[in-house]
């Protein structure tokens, strides 16, 4: 189910953008120098393109991608308040010939990472009749890591009030500095409106009441730092489904426990959540406790079923909260990385897709 193709891999790709995990410096742990072969292999696992991310989000073009339209848009031609995190969004149309879902599926990257790197999932949803946007936004700093360290250690509303300047632009938080139009859901709306300007008759305008997103009919997504966004936006607004990869990690090293606005009261319904992660990501267990993630996901998010592992086959006993084993014996990077490879289309299609 999982293979990559790595001699014709590497051959197409002259150069590949990796973006390294990094751990806080009061939790950090050197990675073995034999594991970042192997970590190499699973993230060029995540290369889909002739050209590499790096050339892709310097010069960023839009064309065909199979039966797929990609559209690559950098954030400063939506709005002109946006002058950094310029990495091109990844748009796509729902594929032609195909039944239009008639919803907006938005997904984001993890710290440091941007929608190109994140392509294989991104297309998937275009092929099963969503509109997809993999939104670039600011995450150049682990969440965690900005928490857990000088005055934010002692900060209880660290990682609330993060996340929600990030996603929302309210100026709430000293750690950061995120406007209303530089956040993702500025940048959201601003690139929506785009759309429907520049690609009338691609059904975006359905996406808008008026000025603001029309939420009902967005799924949001995202991986690592990006999967707690998707979580948070989950609690603030009623989404029509949230997908959480590789998260939520979110964890107080001075107070060792969760941040509180990982249990709060939520607008989207838990039974919309969804989520998946590597059985033995010590990246997003970031307490040390390997169940962290997947007992938040439960008490925290009320997300219901059992843990069940992908490996029992569609449709995963009907759960919420899965697992996968693949990816096994390679190195910490990897495992983090691994429900973004390209050969979880099924399960994908399970969680974010249906």
């Amino acid at each position: 189910m999982f293979s990559f193709d790595l001699v014709r891999l590497v051959r197409l790709v002259r150069s590949i953008f990796v973006f390294v995990i990094l751990f806080s410096f009061v939790f950090s742990c050197k990675k073995k120098a034999d594991d970042t072969g192997e970590d190499l292999v699973t993230i060029l696992g995540l290369g889909l393109y002739v050209r590499s991310c790096v050339g892709q989000n310097t010069f960023p073009a839009s064309g065909s991608v199979g039966a797929l339209t990609r559209l690559q848009i950098q954030p400063s031609l939506t709005s002109s308040a946006i002058t950094s995190y310029n990495q091109p969004h990844h748009v796509y149309p729902p594929q032609s010939g195909v039944s239009r879902k008639n919803i907006l599926s938005v997904f984001y990257p993890g710290t440091g990472s941007t929608p190109c790197e994140i392509g294989a999932i991104l297309q998937q949803g275009a092929s099963r009749g969503y509109h997809i946007i993999g939104l670039s936004y600011p995450n150049g700093e682990a969440v965690n890591s900005l928490c857990n360290q000088g005055a934010a250690r002692s900060d209880v509303g660290c990682f609330e009030n993060l996340r929600r300047e990030v996603v929302t632009g309210a100026d709430v938080s000293p750690y950061v500095s995120v406007d209303v139009a530089n956040s993702i859901e500025g940048r959201l709306l601003s690139l929506i409106q785009y759309l429907v300007q520049t690609r009338p008759g691609e059904g975006w305008d359905q996406f808008l009441s008026g000025n603001v997103v029309n939420w009902s009919l967005v799924y949001v997504g995202g991986h690592s730092q990006g999967s707690g966004h998707a979580a948070f936006h989950g609690k603030i607004r009623t989404l029509g489904r949230v997908s959480i990869y590789s998260g939520v990690s979110d964890y107080s090293l001075q107070f060792a426990t969760l941040p509180s606005w990982m249990g709060a009261a939520q607008n989207t319904p838990a039974a919309s959540y969804y989520g998946l992660i590597h059985e033995n990501d010590t990246v997003a267990n970031f307490s040390g406790d390997t169940n962290q993630v997947t007992d938040a996901w439960s008490s925290q998010f009320s997300m219901t079923g059992t843990l069940t592992n992908t490996s029992v086959g569609s449709p995963f006993g009907n759960s919420h909260r899965l697992v996968t084993s693949a990816c096994n014996g390679m190195g910490t990077a990897a495992l983090h990385s691994c429900p973004m490879i390209n050969g979880f289309q099924s399960i994908w299609n399970y969680i974010s897709y249906p």
